[in-house]
């Protein structure tokens, strides 16, 4: 996504650094690797202004608390990936809430990926993909 439209900033945020991700990343201005203190980074980010397109909520165990402070930021044109949405029992009810959740639209559930998008002009529906 960062690469099709080079003026869009991607977050994606992991409490563990991986290298091989750091080492894929590196080289993509466009795309903010945020490990560590994930909510100190948003913290960060919000005290900025600022009003995230693309949102890749990795590894994470505050995922829930990041969601739910980003919403309010969504746009029509923002999009959420939410890392391993199956992960845990506790993560897969979360996921069944996300999509569920009136403030969200269209929802895609990739397995080991989902996406949440939050255009409200467009009917609200959930779609799963099989990459089989």
């Amino acid at each position: 996504m960062a690469e099709a439209n080079a003026g869009m900033q991607v977050y994606t945020f992991s409490e563990q650094s991986e290298d091989a991700v750091k080492r894929i990343l590196s080289g993509k201005s466009s795309i903010d690797y945020l490990t560590g203190n994930c909510e100190a980074d948003m913290d960060r980010l919000l005290k900025e202004g600022v009003k995230p397109e693309v949102v890749h909520i990795a590894h994470t165990p505050a995922y829930k608390e990041m969601f739910e402070r980003l919403v309010p930021l969504a746009g029509k044109h923002t999009c959420f990936i939410i890392g391993n949405p199956y992960a845990t029992p506790e993560k897969k009810r979360w996921w069944k809430e996300v999509i569920a959740d009136p403030r969200t639209g269209i929802t895609f559930d990739l397995y080991d990926v989902g996406l949440v998008f939050f255009d409200k002009e467009r009917v609200k529906e959930h779609r799963i993909v099989n990459f089989l």
